[in-house]
């Protein structure tokens, strides 16, 4: 081979080392951990996954279509966000292999000749000596080491006689990094799954009314293969006027046939063919209202019926408006209640969209904009609603097997430790019987100290 061949191959292998290394460092794992935890904060000052209109009551329009667009009101099923989790992913399986020689070393390496070697790596150890035949203390040091310990043990003699009695416990604990290694990776693969083939919308359906599609949070339209009809709402409230429960009386009808009836609330939900509707809020929304625009002096500049969620033009002005929201009592800024008011969205022919609100008890509220016209509701059409949060998650199933797997692995990292512990029995130069023991820890060693202290005080008790 010639030095030119040499040298590349010398530097493709340390570009991929240099790779490996980046995607296996515990810096790639602080800085994801770091940037999900951010990410996940925003997520939480950010109110997620809420129907897109009572963001309008928060932001601006262009806001609300800049965060929509990139992804800050669905956070978690984000392109970014999903991108950081399978780097993680990618980390944690880097780290795997990494870790894998060691670890199966670890579980499949025995000592069981407890030699001088291995004495001064062990952090016990303890010399016992006895008048008794050595027959007589290996009968009852292996009878409380049994006891106190491990019962099955294995037996070495070596060359000059000597007996070594070696005991085992917790072994595959150490296998407690992989399952939890493997259970992180499981619902992150549950959360990719349900992220891709999944879906989450809302829907506020009127009550009589009969729902056969849903709108996710992505705009998408998603055909149910069933009805859900609303065939009563009902809500109660304390004397302070807070709500105390609310419930909705659904029915899933398939085939012209009612299959389930069911009366939902508040995290009690109903699920059929792997679709759950929650009970998520209620209240009235404005079919259609029919929007004047108003001169300065009071007259008439045009007019039209906008139906809500819906562009509309108005005859003699260049605006669309878009009824996007709507509160039954709107809060004035002196802290009085203004009553019913319709939110719009007025998109000018030049220039950035803009929120408005309306309110129906004060017809000139919109005025203060010191426009040359402004808006005034003529009427209203409201009809009361039950908010339906709609989830699909195929992925559901792994998230629920990974998080079972992750307390598994948890519990025995914590609980659970690889002991060993050596007996190792000779005659010394007098004859008398001399007894050896020795034992380690991968973790929690104090504890394990206690326990050698307990076993040691017995032995030292054999006559």
């Amino acid at each position: 081979m010639s030095t030119t061949e040499e040298t590349a191959g010398k530097t493709k292998r340390s570009l991929t080392a240099k790779i490996w290394g980046f995607l296996s460092s515990l810096k790639l794992l602080i800085f994801l951990l770091l940037m999900l935890a951010v990410l996940s904060i925003a997520g939480t000052i950010i109110e997620q996954d809420r129907p897109l209109q009572e963001y309008y009551r928060y932001f601006k329009p262009l806001t609300v279509t800049i965060f929509n667009k990139i992804g800050l009101f669905n956070m978690y099923h984000s392109w970014w966000f999903v991108s950081c989790l399978v780097l993680l992913a990618i980390n944690l399986i880097a780290c795997t292999i990494s870790r894998y020689s060691g670890i199966i070393a670890g579980v499949k390496k025995k000592e069981p000749v407890l030699d001088e070697k291995l004495k001064k790596s062990l952090p016990f150890i303890e010399t016992v000596t006895y008048d008794v035949p050595l027959e007589t203390v290996q009968d009852r040091a292996l009878g409380i080491v049994g006891k106190k310990f491990a019962g099955k043990y294995k037996e070495n003699v070596t060359e000059d006689g000597d007996k070594h009695f070696f005991f085992e416990k917790g072994r595959y604990s150490r296998l407690s990094f992989f399952l939890t290694h493997l259970s992180i990776l499981i619902i992150f693969l549950g959360g990719i799954i349900g992220s891709f083939f999944g879906y989450k919308g809302y829907v506020n359906l009127l009550e009589g009314d009969t729902l056969y599609q849903i709108q996710t949070r992505s705009g998408r339209i998603k055909s149910l293969n069933f009805q859900v009809k609303c065939n009563a709402f009902e809500v109660e409230f304390y004397n302070t006027g807070e709500p105390k429960d609310y419930r909705s009386d659904l029915s899933v009808i398939k085939g012209n046939r009612e299959i389930i009836r069911k009366t939902i609330r508040v995290n009690d939900p109903l699920t059929f063919e792997g679709i759950t509707f929650f009970q998520s809020s209620y209240g009235a929304l404005p079919e259609k209202a029919t929007i004047e625009a108003v001169n300065k002096d009071g007259s008439l500049r045009g007019d039209a019926t906008a139906f809500f969620g819906k562009r509309t033009a108005i005859h003699g002005i260049a605006d669309i408006i878009e009824p996007a929201d709507y509160q039954e009592h709107f809060i004035l800024p002196n802290g009085r209640d203004g009553g019913p008011a319709l939110g719009i969205n007025v998109y000018p022919q030049k220039g950035l969209p803009r929120g408005v609100w309306l309110l129906e008890k004060y017809p000139r509220y919109d005025r203060m904009r010191g426009e040359d016209y402004y808006f005034r509701i003529k009427k209203m059409e409201i009809r009361e609603y039950t908010g339906l949060q709609v989830n699909k998650d195929p992925g559901e199933i792994l998230v629920w097997t990974g998080s079972v797997i992750l307390i598994l692995g948890v519990m025995i990292a914590f609980f659970i430790s690889h002991r060993q512990l050596w007996v190792s029995l000779k005659a010394d130069e007098n004859g008398k019987s001399e007894l050896t023991i020795a034992g380690t820890a991968n973790r929690n060693r104090d504890a394990f100290g206690r326990e050698m202290e307990n076993i040691i005080q017995y032995l030292k008790e054999i006559v």
